[in-house]
């Protein structure tokens, strides 16, 4: 066999990715949150940027406010409350930060116990966990590492379990029911029996079970649950101080002269501005030229960024058009009336690639005559109907969702006989379908929505 040895010229495209192309990808794929996060971190590490947001109407005079509070050496702390010219009043701004370990521990306070008994209520409230729940796995360990013994850890246990919210303090969900139950001064053991065992029955509503265990009338049992389910389940719950993320819609949908237009949504847009003392250095014969380079660099990379986030928002507005185009009678009439759709039709209008339409809905919202809704909300598959268009997975989901509501609750209705009403509205589709799509809304089957009791 003879091997030959020589140069070969043969052309061929391969996409070389850049770092300019993977920010511009990465930008396009971000929300507005994320995005809004991603130019304070580069401002933060470029100083030739300078951020601002161009959001007018919430900015603060703070030149007219200081010189207001030069004038007064003392103001009344009811002002606010008479002075309808004040729009503002800065001194009867307070945020409570206060949580629920913080408001359990005040509580102790106002309980006759020493200082070691008030240690120990306060390293079990420190175990609790978010919604209220003891997260104590072996109470001996607690009881040898605080060097107590059983009595006096359970003393202080019970103190802990008498505060407000009425319920914190229990390691599972009975014992935190049952907790309730002994503060509220309600004494029934058949209750608390019932309690301790059978909710999942109840959560079955297995309500002739439960009747046949403790030999009671079905009025009786009724009763019980009523009572169970006006109890907290998470009574930690509203003290709950994690962050809320607003969501801020990218584009509006307006009707003007009787047609819709897509409207970019600026008013909270962060603007980026280059700093002039490093312009001034640019455009300086005598700068040293080590600096110049730093600073072009750092100029390229904040105008790279600039026009990144300029292509964002233009093909955000792209889809948003053709989103609109295709949906005009969703924003016309409602959810009962969208289409299906698919990313990659919307790929072929643009003339751009599958995956960029990916990147461009992803945690991008719009806002509709009709509310909020995300870009992916409007993406889905359609089922064959009798004679007219296909219907989209979405509007049947709304459909499922509707007439389940409107059920009767003693008599709720079945998958099948759901997907009898959709046939005879022209919708063909399986019981399995129906199941599905009533899984996906987290709507419990027939058997588990019956309700033989008012809430």
């Amino acid at each position: 066999m003879e091997i030959d040895y020589g140069l070969e010229l043969s052309q061929s495209q391969k996409l070389i990715m850049t770092t300019k192309l993977v920010q511009s990808l990465k930008i396009l794929n971000m929300s507005t949150a994320e995005l809004e996060a991603e130019i304070k971190k580069q401002a933060e590490e470029n100083p030739i940027m300078e951020i601002d947001t161009k959001d007018n109407d919430s900015r603060i005079d703070w030149e007219n406010y200081i010189k207001n509070m030069q004038k007064y050496t003392y103001r009344d702390k009811n002002e606010f409350a008479y002075n309808v010219d004040n729009e503002v009043d800065f001194e009867n701004m307070v945020r409570s930060t206060q949580n629920l370990y913080d408001y359990l521990k005040n509580q102790l306070r106002y309980y006759r116990i020493d200082k070691k008994q008030r240690k120990i209520c306060e390293y079990i409230i420190d175990s609790l966990d978010e919604n209220g729940y003891l997260d104590i796995q072996d109470e001996k360990l607690i009881m040898e590492r605080l060097k107590i013994d059983k009595n006096t850890y359970y003393t202080c246990k019970s103190y802990v379990q008498s505060l407000e919210p009425n319920g914190v303090g229990g390691t599972t969900l009975e014992e935190c029911l049952s907790i309730q139950l002994k503060n509220l001064n309600i004494k029934d053991d058949l209750l608390d029996q019932i309690i301790k065992e059978d909710l999942n029955n109840i959560a079955n509503k297995k309500i002739k079970s439960i009747c046949k265990k403790y030999n009671i009338s079905q009025e009786q049992c009724i009763n019980y649950i009523k009572i169970i389910k006006h109890l907290e389940p998470k009574p930690g719950k509203i003290y709950n101080t994690n962050e809320v993320q607003y969501i801020k819609p990218d584009v509006i949908i307006k009707k003007v002269d009787g047609n819709f237009i897509v409207v970019s949504n600026d008013k909270n847009d962060i603007s980026i501005n280059i700093n002039s003392f490093y312009q001034s250095m640019l455009n300086k014969q005598d700068s040293d030229e080590d600096t110049k380079k730093f600073i072009k660099e750092r100029l390229d990379s904040a105008l790279n960024l600039i026009k990144n986030i300029e292509n964002r928002k233009s093909t955000t507005i792209k889809i948003a058009k053709s989103i609109l185009k295709r949906q005009e009678e969703f924003f016309e009439k409602g959810t009962n009336y969208i289409k299906p759709m698919k990313m990659q039709e919307l790929a072929d209008e643009l003339n751009l690639h599958q995956s960029t339409i990916s990147r461009g809905v992803n945690g991008k919202y719009m806002m509709t005559p009709f509310g909020m809704f995300e870009f992916k909300y409007f993406f889905s598959k359609g089922l064959e109907t009798q004679g007219t268009e296909d219907t989209s997975a979405i509007s049947i989901k709304k459909f499922i969702e509707d007439i389940i509501k409107k059920e009767d609750k003693a008599k709720p209705l079945s998958d099948e006989k759901i997907k009898q009403l959709l046939n005879k509205n022209g919708v063909n589709i399986s019981r399995r379908t129906v199941a599905k799509y009533r899984e996906e809304l987290e709507i419990l089957p027939s058997n588990k929505r019956k309700t033989l009791f008012l809430k």
